[in-house]
């Protein structure tokens, strides 16, 4: 007797769900499959190596947003001279301090009120669009503080130190004799020392250091300009008392604790070896 319409015999394979699918779509499986895997490779290996920054997005100018820093350098020491007083002698010179580096070096010191006698300090850092962020420095490395010796402004503590050490023959030296009485410097562009610098302006940006009753100040150093120290100007000296005549190496240093951010620490100082004879002094 024939089975009834619809059904099974033992002759029939179960009905699978792929029964119920088209006969093309195994086939075109069969031809994506590869393909899609290869897609997928490929996709990953892209996204991994974006995440590595081994492809550079076309979005991304060619001339990227830099830091422009500044580096700070002391040119030699000149002008020397000895001053005798009723009980010092002094070693007094000349100094200074300049930027060599692609940006300019901006600090900027501020506080509450003026019954505060110190100001904090930021530096800013600018960008090649313009732009800057600031650094604040830790009360603790440096501040600036109204000058008591009559220069009537503003001056940024430990931006400059003065050593004196004795000097041998064979190009050794000992160990400090003295440091600068000076501690504190109010610093602008007020000298030309290489405005060919790349970003070196043609004329003074910064030009002063505030007043008495200032609450906030700008100082600083723009490319390719120097700020001077003569050596007439008080606490330009080195107290010398009780050094005996001969060879001395004097060195001037930038930023000496390393307080300020700039494109290269390691040419922050200079230095010259002098000969002291009684109340005469050379330059070798």
């Amino acid at each position: 007797m024939p089975p009834a319409t619809g059904g099974c015999t033992s002759r029939d394979p179960p009905r699978t769900a792929s029964d119920h699918e088209p006969r093309w779509r195994s086939q075109r499986e069969r031809e994506i499959t590869p393909m899609s895997r290869l897609i997928k490779a490929v996709i990953s290996t892209l996204v991994a190596a974006s995440l590595a920054g081994l492809i550079v997005s076309s979005s991304v100018p060619a001339s990227a947003v830099v830091e422009r820093l500044p580096d700070l350098k002391m040119l030699k020491p000149t002008g020397f001279y000895i001053q005798n007083t009723t009980t010092e002698k002094r070693l007094r010179f000349t100094t200074i301090i300049t930027n060599a580096g692609t940006g300019k070096f901006d600090l900027r010191g501020s506080r509450p009120s003026t019954a505060y006698s110190r100001m904090s300090l930021k530096q800013r850092i600018y960008r090649s669009d313009g732009t800057y962020r600031s650094i604040s420095i830790p009360t603790t490395d440096s501040w600036a503080f109204y000058a008591g010796d009559g220069h009537a402004h503003w001056h940024v503590y430990k931006l400059q130190q003065f050593t004196i050490r004795r000097a041998y023959a064979d190009g050794s030296y000992g160990g400090i004799l003295g440091r600068g009485a000076k501690t504190g410097f109010c610093f602008f562009d007020n000298t030309k020392v290489n405005l060919g610098l790349p970003y070196a302006p043609q004329s003074p940006s910064y030009t002063g250091c505030g007043v008495a009753s200032s609450l906030s100040i700008r100082e600083g150093l723009s490319v390719g300009w120097g700020d001077k120290y003569g050596s007439n100007l008080a606490y330009q000296w080195i107290k010398i008392n009780g050094l005996r005549d001969g060879l001395y190496r004097i060195t001037v240093r930038a930023d000496p604790g390393h307080d300020f951010l700039e494109s290269n620490e390691t040419n922050n100082a200079r230095a010259v070896i002098i000969r002291i004879t009684g109340n005469t002094v050379s330059v070798i």
